[in-house]
Formats: C-alpha cells, sequence, structure tokens
C-alpha cells in the first residue's frame, strides 16, 4: 500500500522538478539535455540575444542510439505562451514546418527550431524546452531590447509582369480578427511601400486599376521590426483604364468657364474605344469634352491603343448669372469592361469689377482757362469691396492736374464715389485736341479712361479779328471808290 502511494507521488515530484527547471534554468545548468536516453539533443549555440519581436534559431541535432524510432515534436514553455510567442520546428533547411521525427537505430537527423517572439516581450532572459520521446533539451533567449507601443514596418514593391514599376497601387490592411478595413496606403512613382501599422496579423490587399488584386493573408507586423514583402507582381487586365485630370478643382471668376485637363491612359492588353460622358450635372450647366489640337470639336468616344494615352479638355459651361459657390459634377469614361468616374469640382468666385466714367468723354475749354469736371468711380464687382482707390491723372506736358479726393478708402460692390478733376493747360498752348488719362487703382484691380481736351482761341481776339478784317475791307472798298472816278 505504501509502495502503491509512492508511485502516485512520482509524477507530481517530477512535473514540481519540471516546472523549477521552467522557472529557475540556471539553477538546473547541469540539466541543459536529458541524461540516460537513447534520443541525445544536442546544439552548437543554445542561447541566442535578440530584440523583442525577432526570431531566434536554433539547429538542433537529434542522434538515435537505440531502436528506430518515430517521435512526436513538441515543447514547453512558460515564457511563450505569457508574451504569444510562436515556436516552431522546420527541416534543416527551412522549407518545411514539422511536427515529427524518424531516425534509424544508429542515425542522426539535423532540424531547426525557430522561436519568433513578440515585440511586447520584456527585456529579460527567456526559456523554451525542447522534448522528443524521452530526450529533451534546453533553449534560451535573451531579449536586449523591448519594442512595446512602438508600430511595426510594413515594406514592399509593386510591379506589372514586365517589372515595370507600379505607382499608385493600394495596399490596403484588414484585421485577421475582425476582417474589418483599418488602414490603406499607396505605391510611390518607384513602386515601394514603407510605412508604420499599429502591430497584428492582418490579411493585406494590393490592388491598383486595370490590374488583377493580390492578396496576402497571415502577415504579422511588429513592433519596432521591419516586416518586407518584397517584389508583389500585378498582372494587367485585359481591358483598363487610367483616367486622371491634373486639378480636379478648379476656381473661376463670374462669367467664366471652368476647364480641366483629362488624361485617358489605356492600362489594359487590348485596345478599346472609350465613351465619355457625365453625371450629376449642375442644373442649366453644359458639359463638353473637346479635343484640344481641334478647339471646336466636340468628343463622345475616343479609340485608344493598348500602352498609350490621350488628352482631353473638359469645359464646364455655367449658365448666365450662375451664383457663387461650389458646384459637384463627375466625368464619366465607359470601357469594354470597367466605368470609370474622376470627380471634378468646379467653384465660381466673385469678380473684381471697377468702373470709371464721367458725363461725356470730350470737353472744351478756351485758351488760357481751366477745366473742372466730375469722375464717377463704381465697384460693379462681385467679389467684395474694393480697396485703397488711388485716382491720378496723366496730362501732356505742361499741364497741371489735380484730384479730390485723391484715395478712396473703400467701395463696397455696387457702391459709386465721385471725385472731382481740375485741369489747366499751359498759358501758351497752342489750339487743338489733347488726351489725358485717368487711372484708378484699388489694391484688387486697376481700370483706366481717356478722355479729349479740345482748346479754343480766346473768343475777344476772335472778335478783335474779325473786327480788323472788316475794317481792312472797307479801307480796301473805299481806295477802290476813291481812285476808281479818276
Amino acid at each position: 500500500m505504501q509502495g502503491r502511494g509512492y508511485g502516485k507521488m512520482l509524477p507530481a515530484v517530477l512535473l514540481a522538478v519540471f516546472c523549477l527547471g521552467i522557472l529557475f534554468p540556471p539553477v538546473f545548468a547541469d540539466l541543459t539535455t536529458s541524461k540516460d536516453t537513447t534520443i541525445v539533443i544536442s546544439c552548437p549555440i543554445p542561447g541566442q540575444i535578440i530584440e523583442a519581436g525577432e526570431t531566434a534559431e536554433f539547429p538542433l541535432t537529434v542522434a538515435n542510439t537505440g531502436p528506430d524510432f518515430n517521435q512526436k515534436l513538441w515543447y514547453e514553455s512558460f515564457d511563450a505562451d505569457k508574451y504569444d510567442w510562436d515556436i516552431r520546428f522546420m527541416t534543416a533547411d527551412n522549407a518545411t514546418e514539422i511536427n515529427k521525427i524518424s531516425i534509424p537505430k544508429g542515425g542522426s537527423q539535423q532540424i531547426v527550431l525557430v522561436v519568433e517572439t513578440n515585440s511586447d516581450t520584456p527585456a529579460g532572459d527567456y526559456s523554451v524546452r525542447v522534448h522528443i520521446g524521452e530526450g529533451w533539451y534546453w533553449a534560451y533567449v535573451t531579449i536586449s531590447k523591448t519594442h512595446k507601443g512602438e508600430l511595426g514596418t510594413l515594406a514592399l514593391t509593386v510591379t506589372d509582369k514586365d517589372g515595370e514599376k507600379v505607382k499608385s497601387a493600394t495596399v490596403t490592411l484588414f484585421s485577421e480578427d475582425t476582417g474589418k478595413a483599418v488602414d490603406q496606403v499607396s505605391s510611390t512613382a518607384d513602386g515601394s511601400i514603407s510605412a508604420g501599422f499599429t502591430p497584428g496579423t492582418y490579411r493585406v490587399l494590393i490592388a491598383k486599376t486595370g490590374y488583377r488584386t493580390v492578396e496576402k493573408t497571415g502577415v504579422r507586423i511588429k513592433g519596432g521590426i521591419t516586416t518586407d514583402l518584397a517584389t508583389i507582381m500585378l498582372d494587367k487586365a485585359l481591358y483598363a483604364a487610367d483616367a486622371s485630370v491634373s486639378s480636379p478643382v478648379v476656381a473661376v471668376s463670374t462669367g467664366e468657364n471652368p476647364k480641366y485637363d483629362l488624361t485617358l491612359k489605356n492600362i489594359g492588353k487590348s485596345d478599346d474605344t472609350f465613351h465619355l460622358g457625365f453625371e450629376n450635372v449642375p442644373e442649366g450647366w453644359y458639359m463638353q469634352y473637346r479635343d484640344p489640337d481641334a478647339s471646336a470639336m466636340d468628343v463622345s468616344a475616343l479609340f485608344v491603343k493598348s500602352g498609350e494615352e490621350k488628352t482631353l479638355k473638359i469645359e464646364a459651361i455655367p449658365p448666365y448669372g450662375a451664383a457663387i459657390g461650389e458646384y459637384n459634377f463627375s466625368a464619366v469614361i465607359d470601357s469594354s469592361q470597367a466605368t470609370y468616374q474622376v470627380n471634378l469640382t468646379a467653384r465660381i468666385r466673385g469678380s473684381y469689377d471697377l468702373r470709371v466714367y464721367a458725363d461725356k468723354y470730350q470737353y472744351d475749354v478756351n485758351k488760357g482757362d481751366s477745366l473742372t469736371f466730375d469722375l464717377i468711380l463704381t465697384n460693379a464687382g462681385t467679389a467684395g469691396s474694393l480697396t485703397n482707390v488711388n485716382v491720378t491723372v496723366s496730362a501732356p506736358d505742361g499741364w497741371t492736374a489735380d484730384v479730390s479726393p485723391k484715395t478712396i478708402a473703400g467701395l463696397a460692390p455696387g457702391e459709386r464715389s465721385t471725385v472731382t478733376l481740375r485741369i489747366v493747360p499751359p498759358a501758351n498752348i497752342v489750339a487743338s485736341d489733347y488726351k489725358i488719362t485717368v487711372s484708378a487703382a484699388s489694391d484688387q484691380v486697376k481700370k483706366t479712361d481717356d478722355f479729349r481736351v479740345v482748346i479754343h482761341e480766346q473768343s475777344l481776339v476772335a472778335l478783335f479779328g474779325i473786327v480788323l478784317i472788316l475794317a481792312l475791307a472797307g479801307g480796301v472798298y473805299y481806295l477802290f471808290r476813291k481812285y476808281k472816278r479818276r
């Protein structure tokens, strides 16, 4: 009965010794590997130093000194369970994951213990115990640096089947736990991507319009570690296009037409005809595609060979008096297998307009007199107030010109203001027709206008000339009558 009690206690004692070995491996340093068994496990490098998130690989040699065996491979590690490590056995070339090993009597086999740590693992010493039949072996991992709370880096390069770099391919990460998209990035001009993401395991979709989508599952991203997916090749679709505009948002002043440059590239394997249209056109607007090489040509369909591209002008014509604001619509391109949509925005903004005018554009003045008249300035725009309106006069040499007031602080839309111009020609001026130019300039806009000034001789001088001419004529007549009788 007593022996039977010891027999029941033996497994508990062995389990306690095993747990102590796991928790305090240095105490059992002389028990690194099993003794007195026919399965002998050895490793040239039983301890490795790595950073959290990195992988340690232990090359194990398993020798059989007893009869042929076929044994299961397994491990025990309190640390691996606590910090969610991924531990597996691989063939010597790291090509195949294994869970059993068969060795004939007197033979040996090379295998690899792979310990993939988690980036959240704290710095410290950790252990893994490998079991093969009655044989066992301790492997030790030292974490020199933790990466807890850090982002992990995902790196890859996107090319097509010809090796050409694929720009603007989208890489979308889906959580393998929830299935929801959590993040998205695009490839650069050289097809590369290197971006930081929250650590986790993801399903990754690499997509580009005109190409077949590539999916990668089980992609594990670890904090502080770069996960490199190397080169991802996308295969072109039979029919596909890439439609883009240089600027999808165009702002114009009232009365102007927004215009866009559309580039349509056939990125499919086959030639194709694309039908052009619009959707969500604002009420009263008219849209058209135009051939830039033939300004009067309205285009509704376009044939593009595979690998070639064409450029078109999109012109949006708003109705007369369209209100200031933002208008959205879409250019729609139909190919043989798909429809492509480019969203466009037209912003109609108010215009600045300053008008300068007087009651008339020609003034008569006698020689030696001055001229005074009013000039009216009006803000005829809709964009806003005109500020710091300055009025200047350009007159011929020798003239004197004065404006009052010279500056108007501001003119609101529709508001007008009057300034007075006083112009003095020189005293010795020759009677003729002269031009003066008035300029009105604000912070926003500048306008000029021309006026004519006709200089006349003074009326008394003219009367004196007439009297003198009459006197001379009378004298001549008198002399003629007097001497004719003789």
